[in-house]
């Protein structure tokens, strides 16, 4: 886990709002780990969240001051870089969409180089 994360292919960098609220997580859909952490798994799909290729997966830890984010496989075992394909264009917006609506919920933040 990080401070600042960056997912693979993407030159965009996040870090959690230093006014996260635990509320604002599980609004989002993030979910308690048996260990006390946060899980986030959202499927990134065009036409069927069952078909997806790809999710967005992200972890926050207990004392919400770490992060992890990747884009893995349907089966969340391998990275996936979807900004190297063309075709995965949608996928990148729905992806965009994703992050501005965590950034609204004041859980992510952009960082500037």
């Amino acid at each position: 886990m990080a401070n600042t994360v960056v997912i693979n292919g993407d030159n965009r960098k996040f870090t959690l709002n230093p006014d996260i609220k635990l509320y604002a997580l599980i609004d989002a859909g993030f979910v308690k780990t048996p260990k006390g952490n946060y899980n986030y798994e959202h499927p990134l799909y065009n036409d069927s969240p069952y078909n997806a290729p790809t999710k967005l997966k992200m972890t926050v830890n207990k004392d919400l001051s770490h992060l992890t984010m990747v884009i893995t496989d349907r089966n969340g075992l391998q990275k996936v870089n979807i900004f190297k394909n063309k075709q995965l264009a949608p996928t990148v917006e729905l992806l965009d969409y994703i992050l501005k609506d965590l950034e609204e919920r004041n859980i992510l933040v952009p960082v500037k180089d």
